[in-house]
């Protein structure tokens, strides 16, 4: 059983890292989020990346990174906010979800 530690430890390093997904290429610049989901998603982007060590963010520079599906009021896309500050860059995914006509909620998935 120890000689085949070793192969099953490769093995399992090789399946976690196919189970990572890549960083999904943008489909367009910007952000489909209104005026006042981004100031509310804003304010938990910067708190995520505070935890990483960064108190101090200069810029945000979003990328949408799956087009809006769905129907008005119910429409969901994700979205990669590179946070830049404290010389060095933070990318944070987001899922933005609608939850009515008028309002919408915000999920850091990674």
């Amino acid at each position: 059983m120890r000689r085949y530690a070793p192969l099953l430890l490769c093995g399992w390093i090789w399946c976690a890292q196919a189970a990572s997904p890549e960083p999904a290429a943008p489909v367009q610049e910007g952000t489909l989020a209104n005026q006042k989901l981004i100031q509310d998603a804003m304010v938990g982007v910067a708190a995520w990346v505070a935890t990483k060590g960064c108190q101090a963010p200069e810029r945000f520079v979003p990328v949408v990174l799956e087009p809006s599906r769905g129907e008005p009021g119910s429409r969901y896309w994700q979205e990669r906010w590179t946070v830049i500050g404290c010389g060095a860059e933070y990318p944070v995914v987001i899922d933005f979800r609608e939850t009515g006509l008028e309002s919408a909620m915000w999920t850091i998935a990674r």
